[in-house]
């Protein structure tokens, strides 16, 4: 009899533990997925961030210059924005602004983007919009004609237009903008996630070679 009491206590408690791995399981493989989810869209945020700051940096550096190379400071940037974003898919970046800014004050990079360049097209003494895979291809295979003037996508905003002088405040800001429409891998938190990057620097003063 007193054996009998105990096998049953023993089917009691492991039916007990399978119910119990039952309800944690899935909350236990949700945190997991979620670590690794959030964990590739930081990397890719950070990296997006990074493409953008030097993207403006060198766009700030070249200014309204034609350098020794031949192409222009939309090339230069869209080049630094591309060899940044080498890790992640074309097809998740959703677009590239190179865009007239304003100094700090006026608020963060990415509120100053102005609303049509962000849903819309180029527009004229305003910024430059890019379609990445376009954009891209034409640097990787050094095309120059794509982004050059008249009838090149730089057009709207001409890289040599932008003003660095002769006194500071005729100095532009410029400003590089970057939008990711990054599909989730695990597919538990919904089919995507978009976020956007941007960062603004002053074109150098005078700077000529």
């Amino acid at each position: 009899m007193l054996a009998r009491l105990r096998g049953r206590t023993r089917n009691d408690d492991g039916g007990a533990a399978l119910i119990e791995s039952l309800l944690i399981a899935p909350v236990l493989f949700a945190l997991l997925f979620g670590i690794f989810e959030f964990g590739l869209i930081y990397r890719d945020v950070l990296t997006s961030s990074d493409a953008a700051a030097n993207g403006a940096r060198r766009g700030a550096v070249i200014g309204p210059r034609i350098p020794a190379s031949g192409v222009n400071a939309d090339f230069e940037i869209i080049r630094e924005v591309r060899n940044g974003l080498g890790s992640m898919p074309v097809e998740s970046i959703n677009r590239i602004v190179v865009y007239r800014a304003s100094p700090p004050g006026a608020g963060s990079p990415e509120s100053q983007v102005p609303q049509a360049c962000k849903t819309g097209g180029s527009v004229a003494g305003v910024c430059n919009v890019y379609d990445p895979a376009n954009a891209f291809l034409a640097v990787d295979s050094g095309n120059n004609d794509f982004f050059s003037c008249p009838g090149g996508a730089s057009c709207a905003w001409e890289p040599t237009s932008r003003s660095n002088g002769p006194t500071p405040s005729d100095v532009d800001y410029l400003g590089v903008y970057i939008r990711v429409e990054r599909p989730y891998v695990t597919g538990l938190f919904g089919t995507e996630f978009a976020f956007e990057r941007a960062a603004v620097v002053r074109l150098e003063a005078g700077r000529f070679e």
